[in-house]
């Protein structure tokens, strides 16, 4: 059957998925290898840990902003050439919503799955507790690959008591250490633990000024808010086991704050 190829559909088809439009048109090759540039693209970026840092995602967004207008573009102008255009078996309705639904399958699982398969997580921040580090409205990179945990790793983690509720803080101590609170300043082991250390302002209540020492038990952390006197954190609940860390807090990749755009979460 002879069937002319509509421009509309080709390019509705690109928007769904870069690949799917030039399956309608006429070139699966085309097509196959753009949907696969789609995702190996992505699961590259992932595996070699670009996509927790704010260049990775601004440059996976710039990416596939371009791959989509390419594959629009591309796929209307096949259609166009393809004015007498012979349809081909894969050329039916349910081929298309069978492709359509590999895609979402795909897309879904790396979606819900990108923490472990892709080694990232992408979470707005939507309190202040770890203020003025990361403040409400951040949009930050996560770690998911690196397992070493260090002392001054701001962490996302399932809040203790409720697990479903995810909470960022900061290591302060790692197992078998001990933790106390003097005068403000977080005590590790005996000593003074500078990269812990707050500005005054954000340490004024008792809680904040004193804590006896308690020691961490093996495999946990104990983990405190940069903004003291408004943190829900161990001093409440107590040390957290690893286990419950999510990954580590590399980037602000995205910010209300303009000058807060692309800044590393030091520790």
């Amino acid at each position: 059957m002879i069937k002319k190829r509509k421009p509309i559909v080709a390019l509705v088809l690109s928007i769904l998925s870069p690949g799917l439009g030039h399956v309608y048109a006429g070139n699966v090759k085309k097509g196959l290898l753009l949907f696969l540039l789609q995702y190996g693209v992505l699961f590259l970026l992932g595996k070699l840990g670009l996509l927790s840092t704010a260049y990775g995602i601004w440059f996976l967004i710039l990416f596939l902003a371009c791959l989509y207008l390419y594959a629009m573009f591309s796929a209307v102008r096949l259609a166009l050439a393809n004015k007498t255009y012979e349809l081909k078996p894969y050329n039916r309705w349910y081929w298309y919503l069978a492709i359509f639904a590999l895609i979402l399958v795909v897309s879904q699982t790396l979606i819900s799955s990108r923490g472990s398969m892709l080694g990232f997580e992408l979470y707005q921040v939507p309190s202040n507790p770890m203020k003025p580090t990361l403040q409400p409205g951040d949009y930050i990179a996560v770690d998911t690959q690196d397992q070493s945990l260090n002392i001054g790793d701001v962490v996302v983690f399932r809040y203790p008591n409720n697990r479903q509720v995810l909470f960022t803080q900061r290591i302060v101590a790692l197992g078998n250490d001990k933790v106390a609170i003097k005068d403000g300043q977080v005590m590790l082991n005996g000593e003074p633990e500078l990269i812990a250390s707050v500005d005054e302002s954000f340490r004024c209540s008792d809680v904040s000024i004193s804590m006896p020492e308690r020691v961490v038990p093996e495999g946990q952390v104990f983990l405190l808010g940069d903004w003291r006197d408004n943190s829900n954190d161990s001093r409440y609940w107590g040390a957290l086991p690893e286990s419950d860390v999510i990954g580590i807090v590399t980037y602000i990749w995205l910010s209300k704050e303009f000058s807060r755009i692309g800044n590393k979460i030091k520790r």
